[in-house]
C-alpha cells in the first residue's frame, strides 16, 4: 500500500542508488532497507543521508549489503518503494507491465527483460533441500512472534495444571482463583493453536504469490467445529483408531468414509493442502472468460481443495496413524524390538511434531495406559520436548553475541523445557538451522536407550521437565518386566540428564562444522542483520561498545 508521505522520498532514494541499472535486489529488516547493488562507487553517501526519511547508512561489504536506516516505519516505506518503482513485493522482480507503461522503447524493454531474467537466475534455489527449507522458512517466519506468545502462555498453563503429587494435586485444582485463571489461559492457548494453523494457510499462499485470503478460507474450513481432532479420539480396548474415528457415510451406512479429521495442529498436512490450493488458483486463473472465472474460481479453489484434503490427505494420514498405533503397541511390548524401535521413535518425535503427526501418539499412549497401566512412550515425549529446548539454548550459547537471538532463543528454549511447547523452538531455531534438530534426535536416542533398558514407565501427563512427575516407581505388573534397582524416578532422571547432555554437546560440536557454521551465518545475517563471524572476532570491550552504539542507533 502506497503512503503519500513517502512518495518523494522513495523516488529520490531510488534515483540516488542508481535505479534499475544499479539495484540488484532489496529487502528490509525491523529498521533498515537492505540493498544489493552492482556498483557502490557511483553513490554519494551524504546525499543518501540527506533524504527526509533516512536516519543513517551502514555498509556491510562482507554480505554485499548497502543498508539505509529508516526506522520503525520501514515496512510502510518498503511497500511504497516497491509500488512507486514498479517492483514486486519480494524486492527482486521488476513488474513487466508497469515498466512497459513507463518506456515504449524496444531496446529498453529488451534490456529490462534481460535484467529480469538475470534476477530470476540469480535467485534460483540450488538443491531441493535448500529449496524446501527456504520455503518452510517463508511459511513460518511471519508467525515467529505469535509462536513465542503461544509458548509462554502454555508454559504458565502447564505450571498451573501439572499434578505435583497424584490426582487432584495441581495448583488449578487446589486454589479456586488459579483454577479459573487456568481456564482463561486454556481458552487463549486453544485459540493460539487454531490461529497458527490458519496462519499457515495464509503464509503458504503468500509464499507462492497467490491470493492469501483463499489460504485463510481453506484453513478455516478444515478446522471447522464439525471435524474431530485426532487427539480427542480414544479407542476402547481391542479397537483401533481406524475403527473408532467418526466419518461420513456417503456410500452407505456400512462404509464410513471419508473421516471427519480436523486439521488443527497438523502443520505439514495443512501445508500440503495449501500448496494444492495455490496451484488450483493458478489453474483457475487461466480461465479466459472473466465472468466464468469470477464465478467458478472461488468454488473450485475452496471446494476442490477441501475434497482433496478430506478424501485423499486425511485418509492417508488416518491409515498411517492406524498402523502406527498397531506397530507401536507391538514394538513397545516385544522384548527385542523395543530396544531398537522405541529409541528410534524418540529420536523421530521432534520431526513428528513438525509434521503434526505427533498427535497420532495420543490415542496410542491412552490405549497403552488402559491396557498395561502405564506406557514408555510418554517418557519419550518428555525426553524429546526437554531436549528440543536444550538444543535451542545450546545454539544460543554458540551464537550468544547476537542479542536479539539470545532474547528469542532463551524464551523459546524455556517454553520447551518448562512448558513442553516445542513449536517455537523448532520453527525459529532447530529446524531452520537444522543441526540443533539433528543433535536433539541423537540426544533423545541415547536417553531413550536408558529409559527402555531400565523399564521406566510413565502415565500420560505433562511432556515437559514436569513430566518427571509422571514416571512410575515400578513397571506395571501386566508388562511382565521389572524396573531396575532404584526405581523409575531415578532412571527417569538419568535418562533426561543423558538426553540433555548429549543434545547440548552435539549441538556445540555440529555448530563448528564448516557447512552448518556457514549456513547459520547466512541465516542469522538475514534474520538479525548481524554477522556472527565478525562478532566472534571482536574483543570483549569492542563488543560492549558495539552494543552501546547499536542501542543508541535503534533509540535514535
Amino acid at each position: 500500500m502506497i503512503k503519500k508521505k513517502y512518495i518523494d522520498a522513495v523516488q529520490d532514494l531510488f534515483n540516488k542508488l542508481g535505479g534499475y541499472d544499479n539495484i540488484i535486489s532489496f529487502t528490509h529488516c525491523m529498521t533498515r532497507m537492505r540493498f544489493h547493488l552492482k556498483n557502490w562507487s557511483i553513490i554519494n553517501d551524504n546525499e543518501i543521508k540527506n533524504n527526509s526519511f533516512t536516519t543513517g547508512i551502514k555498509k556491510n561489504e562482507s554480505s554485499n549489503e548497502y543498508q539505509v536506516i529508516i526506522g520503525m516505519d520501514v515496512a510502510d516505506f518498503y511497500q511504497t518503494f516497491c509500488k512507486i518503482n514498479n517492483y514486486d513485493i519480494d524486492g527482486k522482480t521488476i513488474i513487466n507491465q508497469e515498466i512497459n507503461k513507463l518506456e515504449k522503447n524496444d531496446e529498453f524493454k529488451t534490456t529490462q527483460s534481460q535484467e529480469i531474467q538475470s534476477l530470476k537466475n540469480r535467485f534460483k534455489f540450488k538443491g531441493i533441500t535448500n529449496k524446501c527449507l527456504t520455503f518452510i522458512s517463508k511459511v513460518f517466519s511471519p508467525i515467529v512472534y505469535p509462536l513465542i506468545g503461544y509458548g509462554l502462555l502454555l508454559t504458565i498453563w502447564s505450571l498451573l495444571t501439572v499434578e505435583w503429587n497424584g490426582e487432584g494435586s495441581s495448583v488449578s485444582e487446589s486454589v479456586h482463583f488459579f483454577g479459573q485463571f487456568a481456564s482463561i489461559l486454556n481458552v487463549l492457548t486453544n485459540t493460539f493453536s487454531l490461529f497458527i494453523t490458519i496462519a499457515v494457510g495464509y503464509t503458504v499462499f503468500k509464499a507462492m504469490r497467490c491470493t492469501s485470503i483463499y489460504g485463510i478460507l481453506i484453513a478455516v474450513v478444515l478446522t471447522a467445529p464439525g471435524l474431530i481432532n485426532m487427539g480427542d479420539v480414544k479407542p476402547s480396548t481391542g479397537q483401533t483408531i481406524l475403527g473408532e474415528y467418526p466419518g461420513w457415510t456417503l456410500f452407505g451406512d456400512e462404509i464410513k468414509y471419508p473421516f471427519k479429521i480436523n486439521f488443527n495442529g497438523l502443520m505439514v498436512p495443512m501445508i500440503g493442502v495449501a500448496i494444492f490450493g495455490a496451484y488450483m488458483e493458478r489453474w483457475t486463473s487461466k480461465i479466459s472468460n472473466t465472468t466464468a472465472k469470477n464465478i467458478l474460481s472461488p468454488i473450485l479453489i475452496i471446494g476442490v481443495t477441501f475434497i482433496f484434503a478430506i478424501f485423499i490427505v486425511a485418509p492417508i494420514g488416518m491409515l498411517f496413524t492406524n498402523y502406527l498405533s498397531i506397530g507401536v503397541n507391538w514394538l513397545s511390548t516385544n522384548y527385542i524390538a523395543k530396544y531398537i524401535a522405541l529409541p528410534l521413535l524418540g529420536a523421530l518425535y521432534g520431526p513428528l511434531v513438525i509434521t503434526g503427526l505427533h498427535h497420532s501418539l495420543t490415542p496410542i499412549i491412552l490405549q497403552g495406559q488402559a491396557t498395561y497401566g502405564a506406557t514408555i512412550i510418554q517418557g519419550l515425549c518428555t525426553l524429546s520436548n526437554v531436549s528440543q529446548g536444550v538444543a535451542t539454548i545450546a545454539f544460543v550459547v554458540l551464537n550468544r553475541k547476537i542479542k536479539q537471538l539470545r532474547e528469542l532463543g532463551i524464551s523459546n528454549g524455556v517454553s520447551a523445557i518448562v512448558g513442553g511447547i516445542t513449536e517455537p523452538s523448532l520453527f525459529t531455531v532447530n529446524l531452520k538451522h537444522l543441526y540443533p534438530l539433528i543433535s536433539c534426535s541423537i540426544g533423545v536416542f541415547c536417553g531413550s536407550i536408558v529409559l527402555v533398558a531400565s523399564n521406566t514407565y510413565a502415565l500420560q501427563g505433562a511432556s515437559s521437565i514436569f513430566g518427571y512427575l509422571m514416571f512410575q516407581h515400578k513397571a506395571p505388573v501386566l508388562t511382565g518386566v521389572d524396573t531396575w534397582v532404584g526405581g523409575g524416578f531415578l532412571w527417569g532422571a538419568i535418562s533426561i540428564l543423558v538426553s540433555c547432555l548429549v543434545t547440548f554437546m552435539t549441538t556445540i560440536l555440529l555448530g563448528k562444522i564448516k557447512y552448518f557454521s556457514n549456513r547459520s551465518r547466512n541465516l542469522l545475517l538475514e534474520d538479525f542483520n548481524e554477522d556472527i563471524f565478525e562478532l566472534r572476532l571482536m574483543k570483549k570491550t569492542d563488543y560492549l561498545n558495539y552494543l552501546k552504539n547499536k542501542t543508541k542507533q535503534i533509540k535514535k
